[in-house]
């Protein structure tokens, strides 16, 4: 996800979203995955997995960590040359992805169903595009 975000970062800027990654580990993670994989996104850093239960993100059962669509995601990433270091943190927490406003309401949320579940690029546009005409 994180190498897709870069490639729309263009795309996701003009729509009016700032994009920031959280991940789990230390600031040296995020400098050395971040700044090979999305340079233009803004990551941040977690020792704990707080950030994940603070916005409703759980540990993955082991059918949505072991499944045909996370085996897919995997041979699609590496099909990109995007091959998995080493495990940092809790490998069972589920990714999301959530668009909130200038004034920190939740507009948009996506909880995956499986760990490399994400959400189209094109429906991130799109709910950039109605966040904007409901401020207009």
């Amino acid at each position: 996800m994180l190498s897709s975000l870069e490639s729309h970062h263009g795309e996701l800027e003009r729509a009016g979203l700032t994009v920031l990654a959280v991940a789990q580990g230390e600031p040296k993670h995020n400098e050395r995955y971040c700044g090979s994989l999305a340079p233009n996104i803004t990551c941040l850093s977690d020792s704990t997995t707080d950030s994940y239960h603070t916005w409703g993100l759980q540990q993955g059962k082991l059918g949505e960590l072991l499944n045909v669509g996370v085996i897919m995601g995997g041979v699609r990433a590496a099909s990109k040359g995007h091959v998995g270091g080493p495990v940092i943190g809790d490998a069972r927490m589920m990714p999301g992805t959530f668009i909130v406003d200038g004034a920190g309401i939740v507009r948009y949320a996506f909880y995956a169903t499986h760990a490399a579940d994400h959400p189209p690029i094109a429906d991130l546009l799109h709910a950039a595009s109605l966040l904007g005409s409901a401020s207009n």
